[in-house]
């Protein structure tokens, strides 16, 4: 699950703020109205928040963790009614005193995408637990010795030799 939980967090996020930031309405060539500023920020806000949660979500302990992604998964989700209630502003007339009629484009559409899939994301890596961390090894053999003793071992007894000569887990006593 953890193979599909990461890519659609992060992928949906980046979607997210691809869309938040293109035009939502435009009126001709000139003139554009971005979904951040028809929201007032809203829509990049929201998108930024999760972005950084998810970032730091990587680096929490446990509960932490759950706790950072659940509100991940919130503002992920949150963006939907900010989408959904974005409205087009009125633009200043023309030379003629027409106001200048605006047309929606598929960029308001493509944020409400990545969105839900930030939040899917997010949910399923909630799910999924932590991520799984491979043991530290040092580049340094002498420290390696020193964390075996730490551990108990002692590196002036010689293993015990098994069947065949190979070398036994078990040091002599």
């Amino acid at each position: 699950m953890r193979r599909l939980a990461n890519p659609l967090l992060w992928g949906g996020c980046a979607v997210a703020l691809l869309g938040a930031t293109q035009p939502w309405w435009s009126a001709g060539e000139r003139t554009a109205v971005s979904g951040t500023q028809a929201t007032s920020g809203a829509a990049l806000a929201l998108v930024l928040a999760a972005v950084a949660g998810a970032f730091l979500s990587r680096w929490l302990p446990p509960v932490a963790r759950r706790i950072v992604l659940g509100l991940v998964a919130v503002l992920a989700l949150g963006g939907i009614p900010v989408a959904l209630g974005a409205t087009a502003p009125a633009l200043p007339g023309s030379t003629l005193g027409d106001a200048l009629t605006l047309v929606a484009t598929a960029w308001r559409w493509v944020y409400l995408a990545g969105v839900v899939l930030a939040g899917a994301g997010a949910v399923l890596t909630l799910l999924a637990g932590p991520p799984t961390t491979r043991p530290a090894r040092t580049p340094d053999p002498a420290m390696d010795a020193w964390k075996a003793l730490d551990a108990g071992q002692d590196p002036t007894v010689e293993p015990e030799r098994g069947v065949g000569g190979a070398a036994s887990s078990k040091p002599t006593e």
